[in-house]
């Protein structure tokens, strides 16, 4: 006689919800208008004024394929000098169709953090400039008309943000959108006044991110009082540990393919959706309900495979309490 569960079902008891998978289309999806990316490095005696240019290729979008495209500088977090940290998240703005820069301001922990922003600077305005080497021709160039989205993790936040106060000084694109992916708060200008009220920000902490954690938002809130809060959000990630594997809101959250870092629900539903739509909502006025404003479109971040909902993001226009239990650092 059989007792207990028909054969196969403790197999079926046994299976745990999987994350959801990159949504089809929308910011974040994967509805690519290009197939692929070229890529050229430009470097320099010293090192530290070394960038990387990404550049779309492969169109496969209706019509001729476009001769420009919007341009996203991606700056990078202490030591993660090397695009290929950032290689997933690199080839996801390239196929959706924007020129992206990648500076290398930090080449040690000796590269001095007060020289890191003047760096990226040079490197950015040696890829803009006339007949620079970063675009020969047949390159998509970079429509710098409509200004620029700077995207950053870690050390690259306080870098993103003086860059974007002193873009009109230094003869920059100006800032349209700006997502501070877990700032770091070293090293920031002491006035961030120079960032247009009109710029379209995101700051992003991860709920057990122990290396920076609310450090960097909190600063970088403080010294954008002037940018009104219908254009600014401060946004957090959680943890969500219902289904395999996990979902874990840390310091790696923005990186991938080193050290075990993983693309997943975070990535899509998360920093790559608020990136492509701050974009979108800063240069072209759309898509802004993803980018800002705590709709259920900003916040969601998917659902699991049993139709649970992935713990989606909190999203306030002031500094925020610390959630209970959170193990970011500065709670």
């Amino acid at each position: 006689m059989l007792f207990g569960p028909a054969p196969g079902a403790l197999a079926g008891l046994a299976a745990e919800p999987t994350p959801p998978t990159q949504p089809a289309s929308g910011p974040g999806g994967a509805d690519y208008q290009w197939s692929a990316s070229t890529v050229r490095r430009i470097t320099f005696t010293d090192r530290t004024k070394d960038y990387w240019v990404f550049g779309p290729s492969g169109w496969q979008g209706s019509g001729p394929a476009p001769s420009t495209a919007p341009l996203v500088a991606l700056l990078h977090g202490w030591l993660g000098d090397d695009p290929q940290w950032y290689e997933d998240w690199i080839a996801h703005l390239v196929r959706k169709g924007n020129v992206v820069i990648f500076p290398r301001f930090q080449t040690s922990a000796l590269t001095p953090p007060r020289e890191f922003t003047s760096n990226a600077i040079y490197s950015i305005k040696h890829a803009l400039a006339p007949s620079s080497p970063a675009f020969p021709a047949g390159s998509v160039l970079p429509d710098t008309t409509l200004g620029m989205t700077l995207i950053a993790h870690s050390y690259g936040g306080p870098v993103s943000a003086n860059i974007a106060a002193r873009w009109s000084a230094e003869s920059l694109p100006q800032p349209k959108a700006i997502l501070f992916a877990e700032p770091h708060n070293g090293t920031i200008d002491s006035s961030l006044a120079g960032i247009p009220a009109t710029t379209k920000i995101g700051c992003l902490v991860g709920d057990v991110d122990t290396i920076v954690g609310r450090t960097g938002c909190d600063a970088l809130w403080d010294l954008t009082g002037h940018v009104p809060v219908t254009n600014r959000n401060y946004l957090w990630m959680f943890n969500d540990t219902h289904g395999t594997p996990d979902l874990i809101a840390d310091h790696r959250v923005p990186t991938s393919n080193r050290d075990g870092a993983v693309v997943d629900a975070l990535d899509w539903y998360g920093i790559w959706k608020l990136g492509d739509a701050l974009r979108n909502c800063g240069f072209f006025g759309t898509d802004c309900d993803y980018a800002l404003g705590n709709t259920a479109r900003q916040t969601s971040l998917g659902a699991w495979s049993d139709g649970v909902p992935v713990r989606p993001l909190s999203v306030s226009t002031t500094k925020p309490p610390c959630p209970p239990g959170s193990g970011t650092k500065g709670c």
